[in-house]
């Protein structure tokens, strides 16, 4: 039994909760720039691989664990009570953004491990809209 429990307590998400609408909106920001942070680091890495100037398993690594690291922002975020329906909409839009890059890092993931280094920038390239529409989110909610 405590094994269970011991399990359990590990798959919990540690964010506490959002009470108001700007606490909410201040942890949909925070975890947006994570994305974007996590966006820019695979367009940086695929277009250096594109270059020749990154070896394929290294470039592997840090695609796997961009991709891992937004699916876990989506996740930290997706476990957040939305506090009222404005912050209803605003997670949606979160999660379509957070969605659409971690479609897009998933592409340039599965590019990066079938060896198609020099062709990763023109994988990665749908990337730099999702780029821009992290960037206008921080920009409208800062």
């Amino acid at each position: 039994m405590l094994v269970v429990v011991v399990g359990l307590a590990g798959c919990a998400h540690p964010v506490g909760p959002a009470r108001t609408f700007g606490k909410y909106e201040g942890k949909a920001r925070t975890t947006v720039e994570g994305a974007l942070s996590q966006v820019e680091t695979v367009r940086l890495v695929a277009g250096a691989a594109a270059r020749g100037n990154a070896f394929g398993p290294y470039t592997g690594v840090v695609v796997s664990d961009a991709e891992e690291a937004l699916s876990g922002l989506q996740g930290t975020f997706g476990s957040i009570q939305p506090p009222d329906g404005r912050a209803d909409d605003l997670r949606d839009e979160v999660d379509q953004l957070l969605g659409d890059a971690l479609d897009h890092v998933t592409e340039v993931r599965i590019a990066t491990r079938r060896g198609e280094l020099a062709t990763l920038d023109d994988t990665a390239a749908s990337l730099a809209g999702d780029a821009e529409h992290l960037e206008a989110f921080v920009e409208a909610h800062s």
